[in-house]
C-alpha cells in the first residue's frame, strides 16, 4: 500500500512478526470482558454504546510469568555487557507489553530497535561530554575574580533541564512513529530543540512566580505536544485549560509545606534526643572527649536525619500533589480529539496514590526483582483508566507521509528512563 492510500479502521487480518509466527497465533485475542469477566483479558469497561458513541476499551493480557522470563534474561545480559544490553531488553520487554494491549480486537505491535535507542543514547552523551569539557575549560581560562565563573558552574544544570525537555518531545515522536496499530503508525511535526527552549523559558516564569504559573505553563507545552501529534495522517487536537488544576495544585502546595515542616520538627526532636548525651551535672556534651567536636555519632545521626526528611518529603509529595495529577490527566483526557474520537480517562488520585506507593514498596521490598510485578500493575492501572470514544471501525484515516526519526529516545533515556 503506498503512503498517500487510504485505510478504514476495520479490523486487519494478522500482521506477521519477525520470527514468522501471527500475532494472532503467538497472542490469542483476549476476551472483552471487565473486572468481572472469566477471561484472561484485563478490561475496566468493556465495550458499549452509549449517548456519546461507541465506548471502547484497552485490553490487556500480559502474563506476569512470561514478563518475569524477559525481566531475568535481561538483567542477566545486561551485568554480563556492563550495561549495554538495557537498551535491547527495553526494546524486547516493549515489544511484549505492545503486542498484548489491544484495542477493537486488534493488538498493538512496537517496531523500535535496541540499536536505535544505543545510539540515541550514544549521541545525547557525546554531547554531554563536550559540553562538560567546554564548561570546563572556560573555567579555567577565566580568571579567579571573573564573574563568568559562577555562570559556567551552574550552567549544566541548565543544558540537563534543557535537553530533558527536549528528551521528552523526542521520546514521543520516536515512540509514535515506533507504534502501530492495524498496520498504522503516529508521528510528529515540529522541533524538539524548539519545544525545550519554551520548555525551559517556561520553568523560569514558574520560578518567577514561585511555581504559580506552572499549571498555566505544564498544560501550554502538553498542548503543543499534543496539537503536533499525528496518528496516519489524522491529526490530534486539545485545548486544555489550567483552572481546573489550580484548587488542588494550590492545596497541594500547601499541604506539603504543612507537612514537611510538622515531619522535619519532628525528625530533629526525635534525633536531638538520641544525639546529645547529658553528662551528671546535666550539660549537653556533643562528644565524648571534647565540647567543640562533633563525634562519629552525632554524624551518622545528621545523616540519617536528611534522609529521613527527603524520603519524608518525598512521601508527602506524591500524596500532596496526586489530586493535582488526576485532575491533570482528565483535562487531558477529556480534550484529547483524534479523528472524530474523543477519550475519557476516569483518573482519581486514590488510585494514582495506590499504584504509586504499591509500586515503590514493592520494588523496595524486594531490591528491584519486583519490578515486573510493578509493570504488570502498571499496564493494568492504564487500561483500567482509558476508554476510547467514537466509531474506531469506522474511521478512514491514511498513512502518514511524515519522516521516521532514525535514532532512538536518547535523551529521556539519559535522564528519565521510567518504568518502561
Amino acid at each position: 500500500m503506498r503512503p498517500d492510500d487510504s485505510m478504514r479502521l476495520t479490523p486487519s487480518s494478522p500482521r506477521q512478526p519477525a520470527d514468522g509466527a501471527t500475532l494472532s497465533s503467538a497472542y490469542p485475542d483476549p476476551p472483552r470482558s471487565g473486572y468481572g469477566g472469566n477471561g484472561s483479558g484485563f478490561s475496566a469497561f468493556g465495550t458499549a454504546p452509549t449517548a456519546d458513541g461507541r465506548r471502547t476499551a484497552l485490553i490487556y493480557n500480559g502474563r506476569l510469568g512470561e514478563v518475569y522470563r524477559i525481566f531475568l534474561v535481561n538483567l542477566l545480559l545486561t551485568l554480563v555487557t556492563l550495561g549495554i544490553y538495557r537498551f535491547w531488553g527495553k526494546t524486547r520487554l516493549r515489544r511484549y507489553l505492545w503486542s498484548h494491549t489491544s484495542l477493537s480486537g486488534d493488538h498493538f505491535e512496537y517496531t523500535g530497535t535496541g540499536l536505535e535507542l544505543f545510539l540515541g543514547f550514544i549521541v545525547v552523551m557525546v554531547f554531554i561530554v563536550l559540553a562538560q569539557i567546554g564548561m570546563y575549560a572556560l573555567a579555567i581560562a577565566a580568571p579567579q575574580e571573573s564573574p563568568l565563573l559562577p555562570i559556567v558552574q551552574s550552567s549544566l544544570g541548565l543544558i540537563i533541564l534543557y535537553i530533558t525537555f527536549v528528551g521528552r518531545y523526542a521520546a514521543q515522536r520516536y515512540r509514535l512513529t515506533r507504534t502501530l496499530w492495524r498496520g498504522i503508525s503516529g508521528n510528529m511535526t515540529g522541533s524538539a530543540w524548539a519545544w525545550g527552549l519554551k520548555g525551559l523559558l517556561f520553568s523560569f516564569l514558574a520560578m518567577l512566580t514561585i511555581g504559580l504559573a506552572w499549571p498555566w505553563a505544564q498544560m501550554r507545552l502538553i498542548d503543543d505536544r499534543i496539537n503536533r501529534s499525528y496518528f496516519g495522517d489524522a491529526k490530534a487536537s486539545g485545548q486544555t485549560s489550567s483552572k481546573p488544576l489550580y484548587v488542588a495544585y494550590l492545596i497541594g502546595i500547601v499541604s506539603a509545606v504543612i507537612l514537611s515542616v510538622m515531619a522535619f520538627s519532628i525528625i530533629i526532636g526525635s534525633l536531638t534526643l538520641l544525639a546529645f548525651n547529658m553528662s551528671g551535672d546535666g550539660s549537653i556534651k556533643i562528644s565524648p572527649s571534647s565540647t567543640t567536636e562533633t563525634s562519629p555519632e552525632m554524624i551518622w545521626l545528621i545523616f540519617v536525619g536528611v534522609i529521613a526528611f527527603l524520603l519524608t518529603f518525598w512521601a508527602i509529595s506524591i500524596v500532596a500533589f496526586s489530586f493535582y495529577q488526576a485532575a491533570m490527566i482528565r483535562e487531558i483526557g477529556a480534550k484529547l480529539r483524534l479523528a472524530g474520537m474523543h477519550f475519557s480517562v476516569p483518573m482519581t488520585a486514590g488510585a494514582l496514590m495506590g499504584r504509586t506507593f504499591g509500586n515503590i514498596f514493592i520494588i523496595l521490598v524486594t531490591l528491584g526483582l519486583g519490578l515486573p510485578i510493578a509493570i504488570q500493575r502498571t499496564m493494568k492501572f492504564i487500561v483500567a483508566h482509558v476508554e476510547v470514544i467514537g466509531d474506531i471501525d469506522g474511521t478512514e484515516i491514511k498513512r502518514s507521509p511524515l519522516r521516521r526519526p532514525g535514532v532512538g529516545e536518547g535523551l529521556l533515556e539519559a535522564f528519565d528512563p521510567g518504568i518502561l
